[in-house]
């Protein structure tokens, strides 16, 4: 199916928030003889900027968001979810050995506002645009807003507080822009979200398909709430103090409404799904009611481009120049130019991190139950074992991972997804295969290496609702939206009832139903888990290890594997200043904003 491409096209950016370059306030760098006139005096043109537009918001904490921010491996390699690609790269030493530093967060901070500026550059321009009809022009506004909105959400997230910027500046105008209260930046996200709404179209014709609408509007507004209820900032002291700055980390009171607020928003979200062909997928079950069809129908819901179940994805499939996006998630060798090397001669196969037994052991049985893994200190047990509790497990696990000596239950039947492409090693004495590796994205892709990040999927505002509900003290609501993404991954319902059993069992539905989708990074974080560092973001992580028949060392040969064992790896860094990201120092010492504490 043809992709709408969000290009690099058009006005490109300052690198900093508070440039003090007179041409640059007054228009965009320009290639060539580009300039805002040029830019905006076709609908061809502004359609460019338009696409770029898309291209620079979307990309918030991916790989080619570019400047420092995560490179070189993803965010499952520092949340708990798996190891980290590669051992000499940034994602490793920065994070997993030192934590945090005062020039590293995960979406580069700067480009935050070059992307900001994008977008309003595009809000005060686009009538200019002499052969765009004013419905058209209507809907770009009513986009770039919403596009602006997303990209608060992400600093709203990761930084708590952040600077206000609502219009572009010129060189008279006054840029010291100090960092707005947790509260102003909240409020800030929920009217541009609105805004969004009442302008956007419900859906667009089949060629605009990957463009936002008023559910992507609705979703915005819904995560934005649904983070402002969780403990992190919904409490009355924080985490560190920032002593009279507070205000930009917390909410200063607990408050119950937060959560209400949630409710409203994440309903109002599932009804206009409801209405627009919008929802989780489930082709075979009913209420309560494990789905037989759960392996494709997750698989769909996470690897199909523009299935109906994505409100909005990051759509690039261009690898040449996105190539980190997709090496350390394309398990594949062989077929349509995906093995061997790429572009930077790196190959793609040695990427592809494994799981760590910490996060196994949150996945179910098929049959709901939990799986009994080996712990560190057992002896080793025969790969027969291994093989046959791999067999058990639940069809997320199989959707999104291939285990050693086993081929990939997410492309079945397909000889490109066998072991034998696919395998890039079991560990011996080294460490990285870990319990078995990723297939995530890739559900009955064949040959296909791109694929489109979901950056809205219909399941979250399940688990939203099941979470605030359960925080509210209505268990039968929590449970019934709970299964419902339950239920989907082909389990039987859950029935608990106690608020803080549950509370954690909605937060293992969370961690297994967005594996590796840039989620738990920041869920562990804002629920304040207390467990987090022990095994989560910090902590001792564990691993699977092989033994093989004498003089043997070929993981392609599943009967060369004798045995498998669990063994302490990696202890990842953690520190409580690291539940919100830095400011980069090079912002602070322009001495307008102030740091997060702890840095």
């Amino acid at each position: 199916m043809k992709k709408i491409i969000y290009m690099v096209i058009g006005m490109v950016g300052t690198i900093s928030l508070y440039s003090c370059q007179k041409e640059f306030l007054e228009k965009p760098e320009t290639t060539g003889n580009t300039t805002i006139e040029t830019v905006f005096a076709s609908s061809v043109e502004a359609t460019k900027a338009l696409a770029n537009a898309y291209r620079t918001s979307l990309c918030q904490g991916l790989f080619d968001n570019g400047g420092t921010n995560i490179g070189n491996g993803t965010l499952s390699g520092i949340s708990g979810e798996c190891m980290p690609g590669e051992t000499w790269a940034d994602i490793y030493s920065a994070y997993s050995l030192a934590g945090l530093t005062s020039e590293r967060s995960t979406d580069n901070f700067a480009t935050n506002y070059v992307a900001i500026r994008r977008s309003l550059l595009i809000i005060d321009n686009i009538d200019k645009v002499p052969d765009m009809d004013a419905t058209t022009k209507g809907y770009i506004k009513a986009e770039m807003t919403g596009l602006i909105a997303y990209r608060y959400l992400g600093m709203f997230i990761r930084y708590g507080g952040v600077p206000i910027v609502d219009k572009t500046f010129i060189s008279s105008d006054d840029l010291a822009v100090p960092r707005a209260s947790l509260q102003a930046t909240l409020d800030h996200i929920i009217k541009l979200a609105d805004a969004a709404y009442a302008g956007l179209p419900d859906s667009w014709p089949e060629k605009s398909v990957g463009r936002l609408t008023k559910g992507v509007a609705l979703a915005i507004k819904s995560r934005a709430l649904q983070y402002a209820a969780r403990p992190l900032f919904n409490s009355a002291t924080p985490y560190l103090s920032m002593g009279a700055n507070n205000n930009i980390i917390c909410f200063g009171a607990v408050s119950a409404q937060r959560w209400t607020d949630a409710v409203t928003a994440n309903e109002a979200m599932i009804s206009w799904g409801k209405g627009h062909s919008t929802d989780i997928i489930n082709t075979g079950g009913g209420t309560n009611t494990a789905n037989p069809n759960a392996l494709d129908d997750y698989g769909t819901a996470t690897s199909t481009p523009n299935n109906r179940e994505v409100l909005l994805a990051y759509k690039v499939d261009n690898t040449a120049n996105n190539v980190k996006m997709f090496k350390f998630y394309i398990p594949v060798r062989g077929s349509n130019g995906r093995g061997g090397t790429d572009i930077n001669n790196e190959r793609y196969l040695t990427d592809n991190a494994g799981m760590i037994t910490n996060f196994l052991r949150i996945y179910y049985k098929a049959d709901g139950t939990d799986q009994d893994w080996p712990k560190v200190g057992d002896g080793p047990r025969p790969y027969t074992d291994y093989n046959s509790r791999m067999q058990q497990m639940e069809a997320r696990f199989k959707a999104d991972n291939y285990a050693h000596g086993i081929d990939a239950w997410n492309n079945p039947g397909n000889s490109v997804w066998s072991y034998d492409n696919i395998n890039s090693g079991v560990n011996t004495a080294g460490s990285g295969k870990g319990v078995a590796q990723s297939t995530k994205f890739y559900y009955k892709a064949g040959t296909r290496s791109w694929f489109e990040w979901p950056l809205f999927r219909m399941s979250e505002f399940y688990l939203n609702l099941a979470e605030a509900y359960n925080e509210l003290g209505n268990s039968a609501k929590a449970l019934e939206n709970l299964n419902v993404v339950h239920n989907r991954a082909g389990l039987p319902s859950i029935t608990e009832n106690d608020q803080s059993r549950l509370r954690l069992l909605i937060q293992r539905e969370w961690s297994i139903e967005f594996y590796k989708e840039n989620r738990r990074y920041f869920d562990v974080k804002h629920w304040k888990r207390a467990d987090i560092a022990a095994g989560v973001i910090g902590g001792q992580y564990e691993e699977f290890r092989f033994n093989f028949l004498p003089g043997k060392t070929n993981p392609a040969i599943t009967s060369d594997i004798v045995s498998y064992f669990n063994a302490n790896t990696l202890a990842p860094f953690w520190n409580p200043r690291m539940y919100l990201e830095p400011i980069p120092l090079s912002e602070i010492n322009k001495r307008i904003l102030v740091q997060n504490p702890g840095y």
